[in-house]
């Protein structure tokens, strides 16, 4: 009976992996493409972009949208925690709070949105700040101030996208994306290169198409969000008033990761504008330019098998299995690593003709493959970091890993970057792109430690929105009495 027992318990064992595996897969797909969608168009802009009589125009393309990420972030990183509280209620069974922190979140992109035209007229100074040449600031600056449109709808997309892959429909998250990427295309062309008797308006068309695409992205979810499929199980109308406590949940919870993306984006800011394009000119400027474009293919799929396992962890939290969640972790892991160590392999052996294909000069493709080398080296670490912060944040656990990429890539990317690039200037920008490596070395190993010491098990994330609740309903004599009782009280804080 034994050997029967232990060969039914291992054909339930990959019964269950499988189940798993297929699960991780079916959610991951959808994200991925929805993932890549904005890297398709960055790419096609930078394609287009490349083809005008400017030639500096690529190497302000980035730039100029790393300035505008640098605010943007902020709100993309707060409103992203929706996909942890919707999954989780939904494990939890409660579907109309899902729709709710939908709502939350839209309020939210609104205020950044309208708080973001504040910053309009300080853009001149910042990019005079930066200190690039006269032709690319001029470019950098027409992308911004038509971009800046966009900040509103592109973080009111953030959020819904959250919501729906939260309570697991990443389809419509994929196909708004892919359709945001038709009309991205079709604006672009016509606007870069004034066609359809529209004005050519060169970088800036770009800038247009991508303020048109987050538009409609973020009317076609809401609308969707609202249909009668959606609003008969998340209650989806009915839920769009203010609601304070969740609002602060989704403070409490998003703004450790909003404040870390906005980090992020402000050192690769840095490393790309002052280590590498004031310290060493426009030549390495390009390369890392083109090497980016590179390094979106690899980290964009992972970060949407990531997004997937957010919604995976968050609801097996929620349903009460966190072992569950631990394997989901590792099959993804699994997934971003295979891929992305093949990336590696790419990047190593054909080095020379990826640079090549964005721009064939001598000093540019010399100065790229040194940097497609690093890339290469961290790929499967940057894997790790992926996907083991994906899993924490479906637990709730954001401010532990926050603060940790923010200490670590201050004193790393920018200290390290700009002490290699200073003692050894031989180097060129390649010693700021050392530095990146160890960086992103070390935040890997220390996700993945931070993973297995199980701090996050202990999170429950609903807490604050459960006492304002119990608060709201609890008949005022019924406070005054536990006011008045100490030992009551005691045994209220215990709960």
């Amino acid at each position: 009976m034994d050997a029967v027992t232990q060969q039914l318990n291992d054909l339930q064992r990959r019964d269950r992996r499988r189940e798993e595996l297929r699960g991780v897969i079916a959610m991951a797909v959808p994200m991925v493409i929805a993932t890549c969608t904005r890297m398709v168009m960055d790419v096609t802009d930078y394609v287009m972009i490349s083809r005008l009589p400017e030639g500096v125009a690529q190497a302000a393309l980035l730039p100029a949208q790393l300035f505008l990420w640098t605010y943007l972030v902020i709100g993309m990183g707060i409103v992203s925690i929706v996909a942890t509280f919707a999954a989780q209620a939904l494990g939890r069974k409660r579907l109309a709070d899902c729709s709710a922190y939908a709502w939350q979140g839209l309020y939210l992109a609104l205020a950044f949105g309208v708080a973001g035209f504040g910053f309009r007229p300080l853009l001149p100074s910042l990019v005079a700040v930066v200190g690039h040449e006269p032709a690319v600031q001029t470019l950098e600056l027409q992308y911004c101030n038509v971009a800046i449109w966009s900040i509103g709808p592109t973080i009111a997309a953030a959020a819904l996208s959250s919501f729906f892959n939260g309570v697991h429909h990443p389809r419509i998250t994929m196909w708004s994306a892919v359709e945001g990427i038709v009309v991205n295309l079709v604006v672009s062309f016509c606007l870069i290169f004034g066609k359809l008797g529209l004005p050519a308006m060169g970088i800036a068309g770009a800038a247009a198409g991508t303020v048109t695409a987050t538009c409609y992205r973020c009317v076609r979810l809401t609308v969707t969000m609202c249909l009668p499929r959606f609003h008969q199980q998340f209650r989806a109308r009915d839920t769009w008033r203010l609601d304070r406590a969740k609002l602060l949940n989704v403070l409490r919870f998003g703004a450790p990761q909003g404040g870390q993306w906005f980090s992020d984006v402000v050192v690769w800011m840095l490393f790309v504008n002052v280590l590498v394009g004031r310290m060493f000119g426009t030549t390495h400027l390009i390369a890392t330019n083109i090497a980016w474009q590179y390094l979106r293919m690899s980290f964009l799929p992972a970060i949407g098998v990531g997004m997937a396992l957010t919604s995976l962890v968050g609801k097996s939290i929620g349903q009460g299995n966190p072992q569950r969640a631990v394997r989901q972790t590792r099959i993804a892991l699994l997934l971003c690593c295979g891929y992305m160590g093949l990336m590696a392999l790419i990047f190593l052996i054909w080095r020379r003709e990826l640079i090549g294909f964005f721009n064939d000069t001598p000093t540019v493709v010399a100065v790229g493959t040194g940097v497609m080398i690093c890339a290469a080296i961290f790929q499967v670490f940057d894997a790790m970091g992926i996907v083991y912060t994906s899993s924490l944040r479906g637990a709730g656990d954001t401010l532990w890993p926050s603060l940790m990429f923010i200490v670590s890539h201050w004193l790393i990317l920018i200290g390290g970057g700009f002490a290699i690039a200073a003692f050894a200037p031989g180097l060129g920008s390649l010693g700021p792109w050392i530095a990146a490596t160890g960086l992103l070395i070390l935040c890997g190993l220390l996700l993945w430690w931070r993973w297995h010491a199980r701090a996050w098990m202990k999170i429950d994330i609903f807490r604050h929105d459960r006492d304002a609740q119990d608060t709201a309903t609890r008949p005022e004599s019924s406070v005054a009495s536990v006011e008045s009782d100490g030992s009551k009280a005691e045994t209220l804080a215990g709960v």
